[in-house]
């Protein structure tokens, strides 16, 4: 039978292969040059059921329905179908005809422009918030990265004169933790580790591995360099914990990883400029003069406030008897015991030889609680170093919801520390 008619108005360059088959018997009545190939012209006269797997997921066909266009996956070959299905008569017999196309590569470009248009909406997304906070700390960066990348790890690390910082944040609780590490030629390996490969845990010097280990990382832990560079003459390095679910891809983002740094040098440069105004040099913590303007301009008009008072005991005792260096090296314990727990809502403050103040704003009261405990656990793991000092710090804390008075409060504060302070003293001791 001649159904050239019914068949020329199907065909296109994007035709994979034409079957006609009687709509009653379901036998094939005519198959075009690819499907001959295929199966062979004898095939015609067969039942099309026995060769063509796809038809048992075919929709109901009918006369009156008209044309009807499903798709078909070939997982075995990998390959995607758009199937032109539908009804006709000749002779008085009715016909069901199949028009198959291979759509595989039209569905390859649509798979790419819809994860092109998602990367962008993610992309503009990250952008507007970075520029929204762009004059804030690089602290408000760190939680982003985390979201955006969908890691749980993320270290800013920041070359600063003999030291490097190194701020760590922790998506689960939201947490941020402060270490400082001397500089030497293995540390400062730190800033040419390669960028967008895995690195394990080893491959860092011991005293960064140390500070990777507190944080929650494994032997086993691998790593990522977001970026790196050097600015004012300071070097930075991001790095970021790499899990399961870590968006790899989106690591190669040059567009991204521009925003990541322009964000980061802003603020370093920024920072830069009023850092040394504002930092005891001995600690890097904040010094009385930031502390005083702090107090005056910022944390009375606060909606909730806790006040940190601290002391060191006997770093008199340790001068006398072991020297300056040794003083220095009790102060400089205490204030890492202090940098630990702060961050963009937690600050420190060096206000005096042995003095320290640290002030946490607009947060709950367990929060504080909670800060206060992780400080204790800090100073208590910072005392286990066999170092031999053992750094024993006394600690007043006020808490208050606003209204409240900013002076009285950090006298409550400064008279809970000297408790603690007796009930730390051993007989015989001096109070200071």
């Amino acid at each position: 039978m001649d159904f050239r008619e019914e068949i020329v108005g199907y065909i296109d360059k994007d035709s994979f292969g034409i079957v006609i088959m009687e709509a009653e018997t379901n036998k094939v009545s005519y198959i075009d040059g690819s499907l001959a190939k295929k199966y062979g012209r004898d095939i015609i006269g067969k039942f099309g059921d026995d060769y063509f797997l796809w038809l048992s997921d075919c929709p109901k066909l009918s006369k009156e329905e008209g044309l009807v266009i499903w798709e078909k996956i070939d997982s075995e070959a990998g390959r995607y179908y758009r199937i032109e299905s539908s009804v006709f008569e000749k002779d008085g017999k009715l016909y069901q005809m199949h028009k198959m196309q291979d759509i595989t590569e039209y569905m390859k470009i649509n798979r790419d422009i819809t994860r092109y248009i998602g990367f962008f909406k993610k992309l503009s997304k990250f952008q507007a918030a970075i520029l929204e906070k762009l004059s804030n700390s690089y602290y408000e960066l760190l939680p982003m990265l985390s979201d955006y990348y969908v890691t749980s790890k993320v270290y800013f690390v920041l070359q600063h004169e003999d030291y490097l910082d190194i701020t760590t944040y922790t998506k689960i609780g939201g947490q941020y933790s402060n270490d400082r590490v001397e500089m030497n030629p293995m540390t400062f390996k730190v800033f040419k580790q390669p960028v967008n490969k895995d690195i394990a845990l080893s491959d860092f010097d011991e005293s960064i591995q140390n500070v990777f280990r507190i944080s929650g990382s494994n032997d086993d832990s691998v790593f990522r360099c977001l970026c790196q560079g050097d600015v004012s003459e300071q070097k930075y390095a991001v790095y970021v914990g790499v899990w399961p679910n870590t968006d790899i891809k989106s690591m190669q983002e040059n567009v991204v990883i521009n925003v990541i740094k322009l964000y980061l040098e802003n603020g370093i440069m920024r920072e830069n400029l009023i850092y040394k105004s504002e930092h005891d040099q001995l600690t890097g913590l904040y010094n009385k003069s930031k502390y005083m303007s702090m107090s005056q301009d910022v944390y009375t008009h606060l909606d909730s406030i806790a006040i940190f008072n601290f002391d060191v005991n006997n770093l008199k005792k340790i001068n006398d008897t072991y020297g300056h260096e040794a003083g220095d090296k009790l102060i400089i314990k205490a204030a890492d015991s202090i940098r630990k727990v702060t961050n963009n809502q937690v600050h420190a403050y060096r206000v005096g030889g042995d003095e320290f103040l640290m002030v946490a704003c607009d947060m709950d009261k367990d929060k504080v609680d909670q800060i206060r405990k992780r400080w204790e656990h800090e100073l208590e793991r910072l005392n286990t170093l066999d170092d031999g000092i053992n750094c024993v710090i006394a600690v007043g804390m006020a808490y208050s919801d606003k209204p409240y008075d900013y002076s009285q409060l950090a006298k409550k504060a400064d008279e809970l520390m000297y408790e603690d302070k007796k009930k730390k003293k051993k007989p015989g001791e001096e109070m200071r």
